[in-house]
């Protein structure tokens, strides 16, 4: 048996440093404020997802017009990944994330003085561009800053705070008026309240370089397996969160009981993510990578035969719905112990839009199973996802590349 050839790494560059005889304290108040933000721009988001559907709704628009409208967020993050390399070597981060969360402040004012619905489409662009900036970059400065022995862990605290965002957004909207101004003041509240943890990090903030030997799209043959499992995690997510209350109407359930799935599977990906991630810096992150896939397999593949028994049904919900989405988690510590310096910034931007495209592709794909095969088309197509990618992380790992 000959060795394995090695994966080719690009050139590891030093971490981020500062200046500064308190690094160590100055590491720790820049990863405090942009976790701090990540939940306000979480809460922003998860609020005004819902509500823009709800106006359209209430303006008599077309069901798959308002599809189409929550589509574009998501291009424009295809778009900003491509960009975001190209404005990082002009403009530091930190006034990066600042001018995206003004972007979405003047987008969503404009949304709330012009409601007609091809303006929307166009400021949900705009807004789409400055919620990318701030996800790209500031998962870029999360990984700059981490040490490698707990970049894991910071990882699933930066998933869990997200969550929480997202998961509270719906439900704040049962306190506030959505008619008028106020929900579009509520949400520029929420955004704003983002940019003070980053206003306030002064020398904290670490420079993102975005220079780099390799071309842009090189990351996705130097880690294929960890580009593989953002794509899955994608197409999970958005197909999970689509249909899985409309797979448990279709099997019988009650409406209330078939919500109810998809609250259990939010529950477990808002409450695993910190341990799952405590896990993967004891772990080889890899090996937690594919676990992660094989248990989004296994509960896709299980989903059919757990319908009927509930005192089994939740519990298998509740890991796994926070297991597949560990998929993204542990990838994103692992991102950040592959790529270092300027080759991180554009592996990062890579990495979002290789999920982008995920979360496009997966609720057509699984609905049009759902019409061919039946309601159990859904597990079906996620368990075909989950195993492709077993296979294919099985293919890459030393082992299997010694034995061919």
């Amino acid at each position: 048996m000959t060795a394995p050839d090695p994966i080719p790494h690009p050139p590891l560059q030093q971490e981020a440093h500062f200046e500064h005889p308190l690094d160590r304290a100055l590491r720790r108040r820049g990863l405090i404020a942009v976790l701090t933000s990540i939940l306000a721009a979480g809460l922003t988001f998860g609020t005004s997802i819902p509500l823009i559907s709800l106006l359209l709704e209430r303006q008599g628009v077309a069901t798959w017009l308002i599809g189409l409208n929550s589509a574009v967020p998501i291009v424009a993050t295809l778009l900003m990944g491509g960009l975001l390399p190209v404005l990082l070597r002009r403009f530091r981060a930190l006034s990066l994330l600042l001018g995206g969360i003004v972007l979405i402040v003047v987008s969503f004012l404009l949304m709330a003085r012009f409601r007609d619905l091809e303006a929307w489409f166009l400021l949900r662009f705009l807004v789409g561009l400055g919620m990318a900036v701030h996800w790209i970059v500031s998962e870029t400065w999360l990984n700059a800053l981490a040490p490698k022995a707990s970049r894991g862990l910071l990882a699933g605290l930066y998933a869990t705070l997200l969550s929480i965002g997202f998961a509270s957004g719906p439900l704040l909207l049962t306190v506030v008026d959505i008619e008028g101004f106020a929900p579009f003041g509520f949400i520029c509240v929420t955004i704003s309240l983002a940019a003070i943890p980053l206003i306030l990090v002064g020398k904290a903030a670490p420079v993102i370089e975005a220079h780099s030997e390799h071309g842009r799209w090189s990351a996705l043959l130097i880690a294929p397996t960890l580009f593989a499992a953002t794509l899955v995690s994608g197409v999970m997510d958005s197909s999970v969160l689509s249909l899985l209350a409309i797979y448990g109407l279709r099997i019988g359930m009650l409406q209330d009981t078939a919500v109810l799935m998809l609250s259990v599977a939010i529950a477990g990906t808002v409450c695993l993510q910190v341990p799952i991630g405590w896990l993967a810096d004891r772990a080889d992150k890899r090996a937690m990578l594919l676990a992660c896939g094989a248990v989004g397999g296994a509960g896709a593949l299980a989903l059919p035969f757990l319908a009927g028994q509930s005192w089994l049904l939740w519990p298998v919900l509740f890991v796994w719905g926070g297991v597949f989405v560990g998929l993204y988690t542990v990838g994103l510590a692992m991102l950040g112990d592959r790529f270092r310096g300027g080759t991180l910034a554009q592996a990062n931007a890579l990495f979002v839009m290789v999920y982008c495209l995920g979360n496009l592709a997966g609720p057509p794909v699984a609905g049009a199973a759902m019409d061919w095969i039946g309601p159990h088309g859904l597990p079906g197509i996620m368990t075909a996802v989950c195993l492709t990618f077993l296979l294919l992380g099985l293919v890459r790992t030393p082992f299997m590349r010694g034995r061919r």
